[in-house]
Formats: C-alpha cells, sequence, structure tokens
C-alpha cells in the first residue's frame, strides 16, 4: 500500500504544482477581457477576501494607455494567492505583477468588483525593449496547458512574444469588432 501510495505521489507531483488550463491566443485574450491596458505595476499587497476564505494580492497599476474598455488613470489588479501574516496561499499560475515593471494586461471583472488577469498569468504581459524596439511576452509559468479538443496536455504550447505595436494593433482591432 505505501509503495503503491508513493508510486501515485511520485507521479502525479509534476501537476500539483500546476494549474491546468485552455492556452489562450492574443485574439481570445482580447475577446474575452473588458478592459485592455498598458501600465505600470506600483507595490502589492496581500489581504484576505471579505469572508477571509481567501488571500488577494493588490497590485496597483498606473495606466498610460487604454486600449479596450472604459479609461482610467490607475487599475487595481486581484490576483489569488499570496501572504497574509502567517498565513499563505500560492494558486499555480495565477500570475504575479512585479513592482515598476510595464505591462499589458488583459483584464475582466468578477462578480466582487475585482479586476483580475484574463486567463489568470496568460493576461499579464510583460513589456521589454529589445533591439531598440518595445516587446509584449506573457507566460504559461504554473500552467499546464491542455488542448481544447482533446484536454490532453498541450506540449507544444509556447508564450505569446511580439511586438508591443503588433500586439496593440491586434488588440484595438478586435476591441473595434474587427478581424472576428
Amino acid at each position: 500500500m505505501t509503495r503503491t501510495l508513493l508510486a501515485l505521489l511520485f507521479v502525479l507531483a509534476p501537476s500539483l504544482a500546476a494549474t491546468t488550463a485552455l492556452r489562450l491566443d492574443l485574439e481570445t485574450l482580447a475577446d474575452r477581457s473588458s478592459r485592455i491596458v498598458v501600465g505600470k505595476a506600483g507595490k502589492s499587497e496581500a489581504r484576505w477576501d471579505a469572508a477571509r476564505t481567501g488571500i488577494w494580492t493588490h497590485c496597483p497599476v498606473t495606466v498610460t494607455e487604454t486600449l479596450k474598455g472604459d479609461a482610467a488613470n490607475n487599475v487595481e489588479v486581484c490576483i489569488r494567492g499570496g501572504v497574509v501574516g502567517n498565513t499563505g496561499q500560492h494558486v499555480a499560475g495565477a500570475g504575479h505583477l512585479e513592482q515598476d515593471k510595464e505591462y499589458l494586461l488583459f483584464l475582466w471583472k468578477d462578480d466582487a468588483g475585482r479586476w483580475q488577469l484574463q486567463g489568470m498569468v496568460q493576461g499579464a504581459f510583460v513589456i521589454e525593449e529589445r533591439n531598440g524596439e518595445k516587446h509584449a511576452r506573457n507566460s504559461l509559468a504554473g500552467l499546464t496547458i491542455v488542448d481544447p479538443k482533446t484536454l490532453k496536455p498541450a506540449g507544444d504550447a509556447a508564450a505569446i512574444d511580439l511586438t508591443l505595436a503588433a500586439a496593440r494593433e491586434k488588440v484595438k482591432a478586435r476591441a473595434a469588432g474587427g478581424d472576428k
């Protein structure tokens, strides 16, 4: 019995640290998001939700450009997990916004009024300059991506990486109703 349990844990261990999700392409992220912004992340703070059943990390973002949705100077992005006092919660694939980094964010608003990342970590594209041009790249960290047809792990899943100009153009076209 003990050997069987250990063997089972050994086989399942890699999936225990990941959340299963469908890979979302740029078009799907844009279509499903009610607000898409470019902005710089501020200092995050983790807090309990109102029912004290879950911890959320709240990250203020100074918005420099709104590509879809209502324009605002700031938006607070809430990501599941964090540490409050001696209690921590970790949600694999939830994502993390690093202070003072610039992002392209695909957001949706939940019933509690929290702006969340669309597709978890897939909805946060870090913006970095490469070869004199700004690029936006998301991550699949903490996610086990599955094929939408078979629901089996997609071994070829890769992050989306494109110039910010191309991302902006595609998102604005989707938001305007083009390319559907």
